[in-house]
């Protein structure tokens, strides 16, 4: 009896600790990651980690709808990243509305990520 219980907490300790434990993939953050964003450009997508649709930019723009590069009227941002070079202007200041309206947040050179669901962004500019 004693050997049936040690061996179903063993099993279920060891089963726990799977399900705690990231995998190689999830352990470097990049395995899942499918987009490609040229060095120095600003990138979106409408799908999680690089997927679905995506905007890229090597400059500010005040209008994602209307300016050189435009991304759908209902399109929302589901991943980014800021390729950018480090120094100066290499973070994103990221806008909600059109004109830098709505502040939503500044992203790092370097950085990529996924939103949970898609997020209303129209707008950004490069800052130190």
């Amino acid at each position: 009896m004693n050997k049936v219980r040690i061996t179903v907490a063993g099993m279920a300790v060891a089963g726990l600790a799977a399900l705690l434990s990231p995998t190689a993939a999830q352990a470097d953050g990049t395995a899942a990651w499918q987009g490609s964003c040229a060095k120095g450009d600003f990138c979106v997508w409408s799908g999680k980690n690089g997927t679905g649709t995506k905007c890229a930019w090597d400059g500010d723009d005040p209008d994602w709808r209307g300016g050189n590069v435009r991304c759908s009227p209902r399109f929302l941002v589901a991943s980014y990243w800021n390729n950018g070079y480090t120094g100066s202007y290499s973070k994103v200041k990221v806008y909600h509305f059109a004109d830098y309206d709505g502040y939503w947040g500044t992203i790092d050179a370097g950085k990529r990520g996924s939103f949970w669901e898609g997020q209303l962004m129209n707008s950004h500019k490069w800052a130190n």
